[in-house]
């Protein structure tokens, strides 16, 4: 197999990894909606956490903003839980 070949193979794959995460940029969402259904798995969030003061907090309490289309943080926590909303985005604690 040719180096080029093999280096658009990899690129696909790792478009199609990124393409699968969607969220609405400048919205808020509860770690469990970006898991459920915006492509986001919990290691993920968990990546985003990591060497922050929310490193070891519970996902279920923090609420991520969607900085661009597949990549979430500034996490902010909910003390008693992030609260979905029925609409997209824009959640609040």
């Amino acid at each position: 197999m040719k180096p080029t070949t093999l280096l658009l193979g990899l690129f696909s794959i790792i478009s199609l990894a990124v393409a699968d995460k969607t969220c609405t940029p400048s919205f808020d969402y509860c770690a469990e909606d970006l898991v459920k259904s915006k492509g986001f798995s919990e290691d993920d969030l968990k990546s985003t956490l990591k060497g922050s003061e929310y490193e070891k907090e519970d996902l279920k309490n923090i609420l991520f903003h969607c900085k661009n289309p597949g990549d979430v943080g500034h996490p902010k926590v909910c003390s008693g839980g992030c609260k979905s909303s029925e609409t997209e985005g824009s959640h609040g604690c």
